[in-house]
């Protein structure tokens, strides 16, 4: 017996296609967030009248710059991105309190009246220097693409205060996301990982389920605990190096 599959074919391609355009998509944005985070600073520090305006605005302009560049290194590299996972770069030593310290400030940088808090071995971060270097398993530019994507979610879930804390045991190292957002129902959070799931009408679904490939790459993992109207906490486990 044999069957006409032609259309079954054709349906199939056209939903790839459809899975490909949403990951450029959520691709392209991550580095859009620390370019508008940055030039809301520059609006903020011109209006302000801030003496130090030629330290900041050099600061920020080189950072903008390097997103371009990270967008540039999207579109060549998206070629890649649908390589079998034996190909995919694995995780190397990287100190995830840096990143962490990073994506921080880069929040605190933004407009809104969101309070970002940052702990690092259980004391509290006022600066983005520090000497407290904390290694594992990961790969810089992905694992900050990760926490971006983790605080922008706990912002727009309308949180009010966010706190990343890092931490360590002896077999995990923790980054762990808590926001006091409007939270969801228990129902939804087995669905959280799965692509093209969102609960906002503006999301593109994938970036929690592209956060978990990326750390399962590096023998990692991501668990999440919610309660409707008190807000999330997103775990991140690595694996010390």
């Amino acid at each position: 017996t044999l069957d006409d599959v032609t259309e079954l074919a054709s349906a199939q391609r056209v939903l790839a296609w459809g899975e490909m355009a949403r990951q450029v998509a959520h691709e392209i944005k991550n580095p859009l967030t620390p370019i508008r985070l940055g030039v809301q600073h520059l609006r903020r520090a011109w209006r302000d009248g801030r003496g130090d305006f030629g330290s900041i605005l050099d600061t920020n302009v080189t950072r903008i710059l390097d997103e371009i560049d990270h967008l540039d290194e999207i579109a060549r590299a998206f070629s890649r991105y649908g390589s079998a996972p034996a190909e995919r770069q694995p995780g190397e030593p990287t100190d995830v309190s840096a990143v962490a310290r990073d994506v921080w400030e880069l929040e605190r940088m933004g407009e809104g009246s969101v309070v970002w808090r940052l702990t690092i071995d259980g004391e509290e971060v006022t600066s983005s220097a520090g000497d407290t270097a904390i290694i594992a398993l990961a790969r810089t530019d992905e694992l900050r693409e990760v926490l971006l994507n983790l605080l922008e979610n706990a912002r727009l879930a309308e949180a009010t205060e966010v706190h990343l804390d890092v931490s360590r045991a002896a077999d995990r190292v923790r980054l762990t996301v808590r926001d006091n957002g409007v939270g969801m129902p228990a129902e939804l959070l087995p669905q959280i990982f799965q692509p093209h799931f969102s609960t906002r009408t503006s999301g593109s679904g994938l970036g929690l389920a592209i956060s978990r490939r990326l750390l399962e790459g590096w023998g990692g993992s991501i668990s999440v605990s919610s309660d409707v109207g008190v807000g999330t906490v997103l775990t991140v486990a690595l694996l010390p190096a």
